[in-house]
């Protein structure tokens, strides 16, 4: 979990943010301008750019990625969502499984703990994690293909490693890889297969 963790210094806007990005068209690029658009203009309403690149919904050029388009599906919006916090916020949920569900002062004694920030700026993180959550729709497992965290500034999911088996002769010493892939969110599956193609050529 990245511990520059942004917030709104007023959330009272948030849902209605989220609401009005239901009804629009998936922009080129999600701009300020384009806030403006949906009907915000307060500087208090520009943190959701950061937020929605640490979500995962936006690169770090501000482009909407493919859980983005995921998001704005009105069968997939809150689900789609308390996936994104979930693997955004991994350290809090690996404390507590349903982080979602705590207060906001506890959640400020974590985001104080966690970030090293004061209380003014933990209290304003906790209030806007719990904004969002608020509208999340947590009733779902995690998925065994839940959409990987993204690096809002590589624009790259966080694998896991991979172990391959432990090869023993007669020794009783044998080799452990640990490969790790960092797939691109792209929607072009000739991107995958470069990658793949490129990698096997390497491994052979």
């Amino acid at each position: 979990m990245d511990t520059d963790v942004p917030y709104m210094p007023s959330d009272k806007n948030l849902h209605k943010i989220l609401d009005k990005i239901q009804h629009a068209a998936v922009p080129e690029a999600f701009s300020h301008d384009f806030l403006k658009d949906l009907g915000f203009s307060s500087s208090n309403d520009r943190s959701i750019l950061k937020i929605f690149k640490y979500l995962g919904f936006l690169d770090a050029s501000s482009k909407p990625q493919g859980s983005y388009r995921d998001f704005v599906d009105h069968t997939k919006t809150k689900h789609i969502l308390a996936e994104r916090i979930r693997a955004a916020f991994d350290d809090l949920y690996n404390t507590n499984k349903k982080a979602q569900e705590k207060s906001v002062d506890e959640l400020k004694g974590w985001f104080k703990s966690k970030t090293g920030k004061g209380d003014a700026v933990a209290l304003k993180m906790a209030s806007t994690f719990k904004a969002l959550c608020q509208y999340a729709d947590f009733s779902r497992e995690k998925s065994p293909d839940a959409l990987p965290h993204v690096d809002p500034d590589k624009n790259l999911p966080t694998t896991k490693h991979v172990e391959a088996p432990v090869i023993t002769g007669e020794s009783r010493f044998g080799l452990v890889y640990r490969l790790e892939i960092h797939l691109p969110d792209t929607q072009n599956i000739e991107t995958h297969r470069a990658i793949f193609r490129a990698l096997r050529e390497e491994l052979m």
